[in-house]
């Protein structure tokens, strides 16, 4: 079955808006269950929109922040990295 997306029209001109970034996290990173939004910027007038991610989101099994799949979680990263658990790869 195919999935099918919501146009986003702009409240100001009409015009169908583009994704410009995909799952933007809000907050800071030490926050366990930050939002993350779509951005949308209409090509005609400019205006920006924010709505609720509609990618892939994941829970971390180890903290269970919610995050993109394709990003790993940054909590656990800064957590580590603070606690001295991290080790950089060579």
């Amino acid at each position: 079955m195919s999935e099918t997306v919501m146009k986003k029209i702009c409240p100001s001109c009409k015009a169908e808006m583009e994704l410009s970034v995909k799952s933007y996290p809000m907050g800071s990173a030490f926050i366990k269950d930050r939002f993350h939004v779509d951005i949308y910027r209409c090509p005609v007038c400019q205006k920006v929109e924010l709505f609720a991610a509609e990618s892939d989101m994941v829970t971390c099994p180890v903290c269970g922040s919610v995050h993109p799949a394709h990003e790993k979680c940054v909590k656990c990263a800064l957590d580590s990295a603070f606690d001295g658990t991290y080790t950089q790869v060579k």
